[in-house]
């Protein structure tokens, strides 16, 4: 049998919601093709968890002594949320020792990890996207310029942090500078956006050789203000209403929309796409290469809805690699 990698964890605010998808993913993999391997990545290295124990990766290789047996893993599913995963870093690792993986490549991380850079890339599209600013390090810039053009509320945004870590969104300009100095805490460069008023919905994509999925779209209806990180982790305040209520003609255009991203960007793997839907045209928010995959997430609530269970379309993703 194959030995599969689980790749979680990581060094971000999203640690620990990137172990609970990499659980979840190690628990739906198919017990009767491959065994399953928890791999928290760490400041100080990889580690294997399994039986209890720890085992250090010995990353020339990608391989573990357990017994003193060596075992090898044959292929990476990565549920990294943030860095080293979403941009890149292990990706790159990854090639140089000829293990395959279940993401997008580095070059692609790099563009959709990067806020700045995947709004650039999709600028000379048809995809419309909200108006934007970008404050770098700590460049000076005026409080009342950017109000004026982008008016209130806004939203402050680090440039490349999920799971809305480190956003505000802002009603009043004085409380503009505060909410920077929040987003500086998590990356140097701050987006600040114009606040769209409309419907909340994301889309799955996942495009193997075997199978083109463009999933049902997931309508975000929050009790909070906006869908921050509490209502994105506490059921309560957040229906995810699968498929959205929205529109045949917006569905499609979603869909459609979401199938061109992934393709323009050159993903790979499950990803997952946000809009805001206003007068009938979806603004691009983001791209998550590395969505959450926990059993309350919204990709493998979009996988339930086609009938299609977790473990199924994980095998055709590791199958199409091996």
């Amino acid at each position: 049998m194959k030995n599969i990698a689980v790749v979680a964890g990581g060094y971000t605010s999203e640690r620990k919601i990137s172990l609970n998808s990499g659980t979840q993913i190690l628990n739906s993999l198919d017990k009767h093709l491959y065994n399953g391997y928890l791999v928290d990545v760490r400041k100080d290295g990889f580690y294997c968890l399994y039986d209890a124990n720890e085992y250090k990766i010995d990353l020339n290789d990608f391989s573990f002594s357990y017994n003193s047996e060596k075992i090898k893993i044959d292929f990476a599913y990565i549920s990294l949320h943030g860095s080293p995963g979403e941009d890149g870093k292990v990706q790159s690792m990854l090639d140089i020792i000829n293990i395959p993986y279940s993401a997008s490549d580095t070059s692609a991380s790099v563009i959709t990890f990067d806020k700045v850079i995947c709004k650039k890339v999709l600028a000379d599209t048809n995809i419309t996207q909200a108006k934007s600013v970008t404050l770098k390090n700590d460049e000076p810039f005026s409080v009342d310029e950017i109000c004026e053009y982008l008016g209130l509320p806004c939203f402050v945004k680090p440039n490349t942090a999920g799971s809305s870590y480190g956003v505000t969104k802002v009603y009043d300009k004085d409380k503009l500078i505060e909410a920077v100095n929040l987003a500086k805490t998590e990356d140097s460069t701050i987006i600040i956006e114009e606040f769209i008023s409309g419907v909340e919905v994301s889309c799955g994509v996942l495009k193997t050789s075997k199978n083109k999925y463009v999933f049902p779209i997931t309508e975000i209806d929050t009790k909070n203000d906006y869908f921050d990180t509490e209502a994105k982790y506490d059921p309560s305040l957040t229906d995810e209403i699968t498929p959205a209520r929205i529109s045949a003609e917006e569905t499609k255009i979603v869909q459609e929309s979401s199938a061109f991203i992934y393709d323009q960007l050159n993903c790979k793997g499950i990803v997952r796409i946000d809009f805001i839907i206003k007068n009938c045209t979806p603004y691009f928010l983001e791209v998550n290469s590395i969505p959450g995959m926990s059993a309350e997430s919204i990709v493998p609530k979009q996988i339930r809805t086609i009938g299609k269970n977790l473990t199924e379309i994980l095998t055709e993703i590791i199958e199409d690699y091996l």
